[in-house]
């Protein structure tokens, strides 16, 4: 089995269970969900809301929300995300995070939580050098999965992207919980905007520097 499948195949099933619990907890707290998007890229099936798309690199749950539609002046809001309790806010864009935490520190037991303590400053550490200590991290989890089951070779894979999704930046689960606790549980407020404008630009950064490395990573080995 070439070494980049089971990768995506561990992607995939994470998009596949973050997004489906996001967006069953969302339902589940009376929140109108407007489209679920599995991946990006090209539109590969639509089914009603939901869209799967070429590559499981990321995904999207969109939910009526005032800040981003106009609505009509009669609608009373009470299905918008923003004009629920705080407690909601906080708690829905965590709940896919939460549930991937929870099942593979189910899976790998008490090396997990040190292992998932340890992701947030390998993360850092791998943005600020991709093509260093980037690669020998990439290279520590590739032979961790030739070495072991799917099942802990998804697990290490999860927790790792789960710190990186409770980062506190813009447009990761643990920037919109950090901002949804700012506001208050107010629907909107000013500042908001400029504040997503700053905690965007970290979240971005790391992210591009990880693509980066993931990318040298595949060359290295299809070059192999």
């Amino acid at each position: 089995m070439h070494p980049i499948l089971p990768l995506l195949l561990c992607a995939a099933l994470f998009i596949l269970i973050h997004i489906s619990v996001m967006a069953a907890c969302a339902r589940a707290f009376g929140i109108t969900v407007r489209s679920i998007s599995y991946g990006v890229g090209p539109t590969l099936l639509a089914v009603g809301k939901v869209q799967v798309k070429l590559l499981p690199l990321a995904g999207n749950v969109v939910l009526k929300d005032t800040r981003e539609e106009t609505l009509y002046d009669d609608d009373p809001c009470l299905d918008a995300y923003n004009f629920q309790p705080l407690w909601k806010q906080a708690l829905l864009p965590l709940s896919g995070v939460g549930v991937l935490l929870a099942l593979s520190l189910g899976i790998m037991g008490a090396s997990g939580w040190e292992r998932f303590v340890a992701a947030f400053g390998q993360i850092v550490h791998g943005a600020l050098a991709p093509l260093s200590t980037a690669q020998a991290l990439l290279g520590d989890g590739e032979t961790f999965a030739r070495t072991h089951g799917f099942a802990l070779a998804f697990a290490l894979f999860s927790l790792k992207l789960c710190a990186f999704n409770l980062l506190p930046f813009a447009s990761l689960n643990g920037g919109q919980a950090l901002l949804a606790i700012m506001r208050g549980g107010k629907p909107y407020a000013a500042w908001e905007e400029a504040a997503v404008k700053w905690l965007l630009l970290p979240g971005l950064a790391i992210l591009l520097a990880w693509v980066a490395a993931f990318g040298w990573y595949g060359w290295k080995i299809m070059a192999a």
